[in-house]
């Protein structure tokens, strides 16, 4: 079935009924952004779909891809819904059009994925059975490795740190031995892979779209959901994978500034004054090291562009 375009905030666009569930397990939707990306899109819904998990649908969100993805993908998969974004609305607006979607059908947990990620069979199940164990935890994630073949892991879960980046995913390009294979309490997940119940997305508003573009509206929603009480869970037995940057890229210029903006925008918005002098530390220290590594790489342009994020980020409107 062809999806038809929307205006703001994006219709859904039914292709059809989700596969058979089993009622007695809560419902889960399947959120899943993409920007031009559709082979990549293909494989993590078809991953989602070879899920044991009976009880869930799929929902895609197209943020005005021009490869004809949502077409294409509406046709390939005739169980999938489709929300069609008449505009780019950047990754938190875009994410929310999927999870306003999920909760208007009634959804009890929203799963956010990345169109360049893929699960395992066991994956919703995992997540699922944690966040059903204990009412106060309200948003769950799963061991994600690094989709290159490699077998290193990406994340396991992370902690805000008010260093340059402001915060950093356990785990990253390390060889998993099992040190991460407890069940435990976390600072946030990326939104590429993360869950939520239905009440946290209502009572939270969703994401914060003021991060708009790339960085920290993940764990911005992650802050405002532990500070509401719920507990934030990292679930080794939740297996996932991601490419990583297969969108915006790994060095880019856009990449960088809205990166810087949104790090300003967090610091200002949660930081005391200790981590805010921490923060500014390693800012000014880290500029200056990727201004001469970076340069030397070709990436001189990122790194202005990371110079006038932080600028801009400082700019803008009071918290």
């Amino acid at each position: 079935m062809t999806a038809i375009s929307s205006s703001i905030p994006g219709n859904a666009v039914d292709a059809g009924l989700a596969s058979s569930k089993k009622p007695q397990l809560p419902k889960v939707a399947v959120v899943i952004l993409n920007y031009n990306g559709k082979a990549l899109a293909q494989r993590c819904i078809q991953s989602v779909l070879d899920s044991d998990y009976p009880n869930k649908e799929v929902i895609l969100v197209d943020n005005r891809s021009t490869d004809g993805s949502l077409d294409y993908l509406c046709a390939l998969f005739p169980g999938m819904r489709g929300v069609a974004n008449q505009q780019n609305l950047g990754i938190a607006g875009g994410r929310n059009r999927g999870f306003m979607e999920a909760v208007r059908r009634g959804a009890d947990y929203v799963l956010s994925l990345d169109n360049d990620t893929r699960v395992d069979r066991r994956l919703i199940h995992a997540l699922v059975a944690a966040a059903e164990s204990d009412a106060r935890i309200g948003v769950v994630g799963p061991k994600t490795y690094m989709d290159d073949g490699s077998g290193r892991m990406q994340c396991a879960g992370g902690r805000i740190t008010y260093t340059q980046n402001v915060c950093s995913e356990r785990g990253r390009e390390t060889v998993d031995r099992g040190q991460y294979d407890t069940i435990e309490d976390v600072d946030y997940f990326p939104g590429f892979g993360f869950m939520a119940k239905r009440e946290v997305f209502e009572r939270l508003n969703f994401l914060d779209e003021c991060f708009y573009g790339y960085g920290h509206e993940d764990t911005d929603f992650c802050v405002r959901a532990a500070r509401l009480g719920y507990r934030v869970v990292y679930v080794p037995k939740a297996v996932m994978w991601h490419r990583g940057s297969a969108t915006i890229g790994r060095y880019s210029a856009r990449k960088k500034y809205l990166e810087a903006v949104n790090s300003v925008y967090f610091v200002r918005k949660y930081a005391g004054r200790i981590q805010r002098v921490k923060y500014t530390f390693f800012v000014v220290f880290g500029l200056a090291y990727a201004l001469v590594i970076q340069s030397f790489r070709g990436n001189l342009s990122a790194v202005l562009a990371k110079a006038r994020g932080l600028r801009d980020g400082l700019r803008k409107p009071a918290v």
